[in-house]
């Protein structure tokens, strides 16, 4: 019997093969290791390890790979990352799996605090692999990275071990972990992803937000918003679970999406302001976007505490759930525009052309036909009951704080309208440049190269000195940045044509190949998003000076060989 054939029975054998396995009875089912402890405990990595084990023993549509290994640091030793793979036909690599399928690949917890988005990845990988959502494997690949940040996860704290915020790593992918998402993607390149965090404990339950950096094609967000996003918040309200479209409050004037760890005194004053989620290249969401995917953030309401574990998990499982149905249903449209954008991407930046061009600086605006934005949010009263006691007193015995545990219901809470009168929907680019054929990037710029390469990205090498016409920026004025991971205050260049000398050793990055958007980004003087906004790159030029990139516009031969990275 084929395999495929198999599937046609396996729902009716399903709880007697899981059964056979595991000793279950008919009426349960595989506990993820969140729901063998009642909730009461968030899982570690070693319940992943045995958890994952046994699906994939008993599953075989599931294939669990290491993909990656956090940094061993005093007290916590290195850990593996793992990428559970589920397919009708159980692939294991990209080569195997059916492409006639979209590709959804789903990363939870990069915040290590954020513990539900892992919990609810856990679920779903359970219910894919010998569960009820088996049947949507016919119509869509899923990979789930089910935690990015194993450290974080086991101290229950924002950052990794090297003290990072995953997603603000993004661009220069310092760590391990950020530089194994990046390669998954890279080797599968999905039409579609799903990063899953937490937000604070607000009244909108689920929030997801879709791409913003307008260099990615403006066709993948109105997808996103008026289909994907449009049926999962329609069948999330059917659960009764209160959606919006995920919205950043920020100061103004304040980039609050960058990684800066900005002191009091910046936000001090300020009027705040609403928008949809970051244009930043370094965020989880846009970053993988800019190859043209259709690419989401998940927020899901909490209080990050365990007494709420069970209930915020739920919220992001149906909102992860409810997405990836979405996209089963429009499996042959997602690949269709997803694969025809990429394709012309590269196809445009194989040809320099004067309107061709890639967006380096863009600011969020208001909308005159959209000015204001009502929205829905709680509005807390204080009970007049302060606790309840956990030992046995008397009038008039003294009382300390040990003795008393938080009122459960210590607040009332009441559903109100909010009118946002700084409401900022839009984006607008305000710096743009025509994409070059390439870039030539000097030997001596190792750490650049090596980021690059941690990109995927494909380089050449120049095995001669070679003269050639290419462009070169000068710096006429510059305001440097106050702090690390914010470009320049302001930055003006003067681009002229300059004959120059190519050195044998140095890198040519060219244009036309998927990253041909995130190319210009990382290495334009005049970036939001570029390597010179990273204070370890030592790009940040003085007034006159040089910029080192130089960018190439004409088509010629030139003496090159594909770069080999000996890592």
């Amino acid at each position: 019997m084929s395999k495929k054939i198999a599937y046609g029975i396996i729902s009716v054998a399903a709880v007697l093969i899981i059964s056979a396995h595991t000793g279950l009875s008919a009426e349960e089912k595989i506990r993820t290791p969140a729901e063998a402890s009642h909730f009461m405990q968030y899982t570690q990595h070693e319940d992943i390890v045995r958890f994952l084990s046994r699906l994939d023993h008993l599953s075989p549509e599931l294939e669990v790979r290491i993909v990656g290994r956090t940094l061993p640091v005093q007290n916590y030793g290195a850990k593996d990352l793992f990428l559970c793979i589920l397919s009708e036909e159980g692939a294991g690599s990209p080569s195997k799996i059916d492409r006639s399928k979209p590709t959804f690949f789903l990363v939870a917890a990069k915040h290590g605090n954020e513990q539900s988005a892992k919990e609810a990845a856990l679920s779903l990988v359970r219910d894919l692999a010998v569960g009820d959502l088996r049947p949507l494997l016919r119509d869509v690949n899923v990979l789930v990275l089910p935690t990015a940040n194993p450290y974080g996860n086991s101290l229950d704290q924002r950052r990794n071990e090297q003290d990072l915020d995953l997603n603000r790593d993004q661009v220069k992918l310092e760590s391990p972990e950020a530089e194994t998402i990046n390669r998954v993607f890279r080797t599968w390149m999905p039409e579609v992803t799903l990063d899953v965090h937490e937000k604070g404990d607000g009244y909108y339950r689920v929030s997801i937000g879709c791409v913003s950096n307008v260099n990615i094609h403006a066709r993948l967000q109105d997808f996103e918003r008026g289909v994907l996003l449009a049926e999962t918040a329609e069948a999330l309200a059917g659960k009764n679970i209160t959606y919006h479209e995920y919205l950043i409050t920020q100061a103004m004037g304040i980039d609050s999406s960058a990684g800066v760890r900005y002191g009091r005194e910046d936000t001090a004053g300020r009027q705040q302001m609403k928008r949809f989620s970051t244009t930043d290249l370094n965020d989880g969401r846009n970053s993988l976007g800019i190859y043209e995917t259709l690419s989401f953030i998940q927020e899901g309401a909490s209080r990050h505490d365990l007494a709420t574990l069970k209930e915020r998990t739920g919220y992001q499982y149906f909102g992860i759930r409810f997405l990836l149905e979405s996209v089963a249903r429009h499996g042959e449209e997602i690949n269709t525009l997803v694969r025809g954008l990429r394709r012309d991407l590269v196809a445009k930046a194989s040809v320099f052309a004067e309107n061709d061009l890639v967006h380096l600086r863009m600011r969020y605006a208001r909308d005159p036909e959209d000015a204001t934005l009502t929205i829905q949010e709680f509005r807390r009263s204080r009970s007049p009951i302060r606790g309840i006691l956990t030992v046995d007193k008397k009038a008039g015995d003294p009382l300390t704080a040990a003795d008393i545990r938080p009122n459960p219901s210590g607040s009332e809470h009441q559903v109100v309208d909010q009118v946002v009168e700084n409401w900022f929907p839009l984006v607008e680019p305000t710096t743009s440049v025509a994409r070059p054929l390439g870039y030539i990037v000097p030997a001596s710029h190792q750490d650049v190269i090596e980021t690059l390469i941690k990109h995927g990205l494909e380089l050449h090498l120049f095995t001669a000195d070679f003269p050639l016409e290419t462009e070169a920026y000068q710096i006429t004025d510059i305001v440097p940045a106050q702090y690390d991971y914010l470009p320049p205050e302001s930055i003006d260049v003067e681009n002229s044509a300059v004959r120059t000398v190519a050195k044998r050793g140095d890198i040519y990055v060219p244009c036309a190949q998927p990253a041909a958007n995130l190319i210009p980004c990382l290495l334009e003087p005049q970036s939001q998003y570029g390597l010179i906004r990273y204070w370890m790159y030592q790009l940040v030029p003085e007034k006159g000076d040089m910029f080192p990139f130089l960018r190439v516009t004409r088509a010629g031969d030139l003496p090159l060989v594909p770069y080999r990275s000996w890592h």
